[in-house]
């Protein structure tokens, strides 16, 4: 797989259209929008499932979305979510073990056959065209701005931790948190600054699903 560096990037318009690819870095210092997609998970138990960033990353240190990354040259959203969610938790963009819903009928149809002790299962909820993103630069050397088109999923797993199998070059750790832990890292500045603003936006959402079947 070639470095983050070299990946190349769809690029958008203001109004979300596709209008060429750029290698990431020159994407991410283009005035042009970067897709990218958000993932939120939360257990039966109401917990919600966090990675830590690595320090020598961007947000390095703090806590984020349970999935995040950026949307490939040719990929549609639903696309990247599928295999960042693979990448990222399994260690394979293609694992069967993550599941997209289509609607909220399939959704639920995926609650309750699904075995989410083993599993992910999510759907898209939103599209935020235009967010001017904030992130801290590796080692807090300074903050960067990027615009996005973002698509967010929230999702439910009971998958254990010692379950997963996270990219170590993009997640120093994972866990469970309460609403009330995530809160408090909220305000302690511990929440990547894209991860208060789901937390804030997405909340309520995600903790229903929490009592799905």
């Amino acid at each position: 797989m070639p470095e983050p560096e070299e990946e190349s990037l769809s690029v958008f318009d203001a109004e979300g259209r596709v209008v060429g690819a750029l290698p990431r870095a020159r994407a991410k210092r283009s005035r042009l929008a970067v897709g990218a997609v958000n993932i939120l998970l939360v257990s039966a138990r109401g917990e919600v499932l966090l990675q830590r960033r690595p320090e020598d990353k961007e947000n390095g240190g703090r806590w984020d979305k349970t999935v995040g990354g950026h949307v490939d040259e040719g990929e549609t959203f639903d696309e990247a979510a599928v295999r960042e969610a693979g990448e990222e938790l399994f260690g394979d963009g293609t694992s069967p073990r993550v599941r997209l819903a289509r609607d909220e009928a399939e959704l639920s149809r995926l609650l309750a056959t699904a075995d989410l002790s083993s599993q992910i299962v999510f759907r898209r909820v939103a599209l935020q065209l235009n967010l001017r993103d904030v992130r801290i630069e590796p080692g807090g050397s300074g903050i960067k701005n990027v615009v996005y088109h973002v698509t967010s999923y929230l999702g439910r797993t009971d998958v254990p931790l010692d379950g997963f199998r996270p990219q170590e070059d993009e997640i120093a750790g994972l866990r469970y948190a309460s609403p009330a832990e995530v809160d408090a890292l909220l305000v302690r500045g511990e929440l990547a600054p894209n991860m208060a603003f789901l937390w804030l936006t997405h909340a309520q959402a995600l903790l229903a699903l929490a009592g799905s079947p």
